[in-house]
């Protein structure tokens, strides 16, 4: 199934419920605003986003996220191509910036309370989701 900008995504790891309420991310508009907009994020609550052509598969800076202005923590983590999470980490307000050192084609950025479900090798899906 083919998702675009402003989608509402239920996402899961191993057929266990992630969060329900996820944004998919495809335009660099929606990237660029990310959680920034937001007082807090609620359990259940994230965004997807799609790196664009030039930077899927890319490791570093080009697919790194910043948390200037944010005003929580988040739990971050990278995804190849098959939605296998590549690097994961708690990404603090005000970090200049975090990357992954592996290539990736997504960042999703949940409640910070979901670090421990995204480990490694553990691989997340999406389904068309409501935001009810």
């Amino acid at each position: 199934m083919e998702f675009r900008d402003g989608d509402h995504v239920a996402l899961k790891i191993g057929g266990r419920g992630l969060a329900d309420r996820v944004i998919y991310c495809a335009s660099s508009a929606s990237r660029r605003e990310g959680l920034l907009s937001l007082d807090r994020l609620e359990r259940g609550e994230g965004i997807l986003m799609e790196m664009p052509g030039s930077r899927r598969g890319k490791r570093g800076l080009v697919t790194s996220i910043h948390m200037l202005g944010m005003r929580f923590p988040i739990a971050a983590a990278w995804l190849d191509g098959n939605g296998r999470i590549v690097h994961s980490t708690v990404a603090k307000p005000w970090g200049p910036y975090y990357a992954s050192p592996e290539p990736a084609w997504f960042v999703l950025e949940v409640h910070v309370d979901s670090i421990g479900d995204l480990e490694v090798g553990q691989v997340v899906t999406w389904e068309q989701g409501s935001m009810g």
